[in-house]
């Protein structure tokens, strides 16, 4: 499946877009990639791997117009597009903001309105934030040294709504985040070499 979905993010041009360090498709396929391993359903995975497409409020190059959101849906299915919008457009802070029940409220800043989530959506985004997370932090060696713990905190909020296996995976990574690990990885994996720090 990944496979599949990986021909399908490049058409869009993924490649030639940076996301610390290395192309968008990489760090779009490993989301998805985690999301997998952790059991999650096939939409859930594919929206993992189209989850920035539309640019993010962190990272704002965009690959593809929200415009064109009729092309994501023909690739992915509408449930899956729906959960790549949601990423890309909400205020995702809201996530762990402590809203204990649903209708969960997100806003969406750049449409300058919100919108309500069901108590699945809401989970659904929890768990392709913390495979976008733990991505991120297994490959952003430049990241504050206070990020690992800021994000642990955040997951920890919200432990009840994650996966186990997201759970201890977030855990294990951003416990341990260090940026010589990281820059080690990135040299082992091919994105950074010693003239590159």
């Amino acid at each position: 499946m990944l496979e599949e979905l990986q021909a399908e993010v490049r058409r869009f041009g993924t490649d030639e877009i940076l996301h610390f360090g290395r192309p968008l498709t990489a760090h779009l396929i490993e989301t998805g990639r985690w999301l997998a391993r952790w059991g999650s359903q096939p939409t859930l995975v594919a929206a993992g791997a189209f989850h920035s497409i539309y640019g993010t409020e962190e990272f704002r190059e965009k690959a593809v117009p929200v415009e064109r959101r009729s092309e994501i849906r023909k690739i992915i299915g509408e449930e899956a597009e729906d959960l790549v919008y949601l990423f890309c457009m909400a205020d995702r802070r809201a996530l762990f903001s402590g809203q204990a029940a649903a209708p969960y409220c997100v806003s969406l800043p750049s449409m300058d309105t919100h919108v309500e989530l069901d108590e699945f959506t809401f989970a659904a985004l929890i768990e392709l934030e913390a495979a976008n997370i733990v991505d991120g932090a297994l490959h952003q060696p430049d990241a504050p040294p206070t990020a690992g713990s800021f994000w642990l905190a955040r997951f920890e909020s919200v432990r009840n709504r994650l996966s186990d296996k997201a759970y201890v995976t977030a855990r294990e990574v951003l416990a341990n985040w260090n940026p010589d690990q990281v820059r080690d990885r990135m040299r082992s994996e091919g994105w950074m070499n010693d003239d590159h720090q």
